[in-house]
């Protein structure tokens, strides 16, 4: 395995707390003004206008994150799941000063509803918005 490889999707969780997190960074005005999130719909196959929302924000998607992805919206509440991470994205990038936490929970250790992605439409620079993303996916 290259450098850099990390299983575990640590390293997509940093880059995107590094490209969301700080609003006053270069990172998160070039999203904010590149932000196309509004156009992902609760529809099949909608883990590809994510990716296109995450590349036209400035993100780089790797292949092993895009089938991630790909796998969480095939799942049974997939469709819905990437709607939702679409819309926080999209809600804190329009208010422009909404800081964005990712992250990822064990499956295995949450009993109900442990599957689905969890988030929290932050209000401000000091409310957050959260997405709490599932890994690894069965």
């Amino acid at each position: 395995m290259g450098g850099g490889f990390v299983c575990d999707g640590q390293d997509i969780i940093d880059k995107l707390n590094e490209t969301f997190g700080d609003p006053t960074s270069q990172k998160y005005q070039d999203a904010k003004n590149n932000n196309i999130f509004d156009t992902v719909k609760n529809q099949p196959n909608n883990y590809r206008a994510l990716i296109a929302a995450y590349v036209e924000a400035g993100v780089d998607v790797p292949v092993r994150w895009g089938a991630y992805l790909r796998k969480l919206g095939q799942s049974l509440q997939g469709q819905q799941d990437i709607y939702e991470i679409a819309q926080t994205r999209y809600k804190a990038l329009k208010k422009g000063d909404v800081p964005m936490e990712t992250a990822k929970h064990d499956v295995t250790s949450v009993p109900h509803g442990g599957k689905h992605v969890k988030k929290h439409d932050g209000s401000g620079p000091h409310d957050a918005s959260t997405i709490d993303s599932p890994f690894p996916l069965p």
